[in-house]
């Protein structure tokens, strides 16, 4: 079973245009070579956390993929779980776990975006409303995809547990009152009969 949802706002645009930081206790790594056509590869294990503007990704551990200029394509995090994170332009929150998250910067199987894919018990939530932060809108599933872009989302259960989604109820215009309950209409005084 799937689902697909749009949300209103965008992704913080300026975040692609930042440097990717990824910090950990140790890595293994190894660029790119020259004519070569595997791609450079680095391991982070222990503490890892990827930024990116405002994106977070964190684990236990996680496996990057380098292009050609070693810049990161890919990265593959795996956590107990692992997280993510990322503000909209709208400065609302997005956060979201599961047991693996494979992060591409700009995928282009999704016409060049941001792409991250929550599997194994993903859940996200998403801050609807500036005024309440606790205001969340939320989504579970086996597997979660995240456009990093442009906030959008699909979703999909493997087993026998379905998606799940929850939608907060918009907030009334400040000082609304609360709508009144429907009256039945008075009834209509008897008429005298004519003789």
């Amino acid at each position: 079973m799937a689902f697909a949802t749009s949300m209103p706002a965008v992704a913080k645009q300026s975040d692609r245009t930042q440097p990717t930081n990824v910090t950990s206790k140790s890595f293994d790594g190894t660029q790119q070579q020259a004519n070569s056509t595997q791609p450079g590869k680095v391991i982070w294990t222990g503490n890892v956390l990827l930024t990116q503007g405002t994106l977070k990704i964190t684990g236990d551990k996680a496996t990057g993929y380098l292009d050609a200029d070693n810049q990161i394509i890919r990265v593959i995090i795996d956590g107990s779980p692992a997280t993510v994170q990322q503000l909209d332009d709208q400065d609302l929150l997005m956060r979201g776990h599961a047991s693996n998250i494979d992060y591409k910067p700009e995928d282009p199987a999704n016409s060049g975006n941001g792409i991250a894919v929550l599997t194994g018990n993903a859940h996200v939530d998403k801050q609807t409303d500036g005024a309440d932060k606790s205001k969340l809108n939320q989504s579970d599933g086996d597997k979660i995809t995240y456009n990093t872009t442009n906030s959008t989302m699909t979703g999909e259960s493997n087993g026998p547990q379905p998606v799940h989604m929850v939608f907060q109820p918009k907030n009334p215009p400040p000082g609304a009152a609360p709508a009144a309950p429907a009256t039945p209409p008075a009834a209509k005084p008897p008429q005298p009969k004519k003789p």
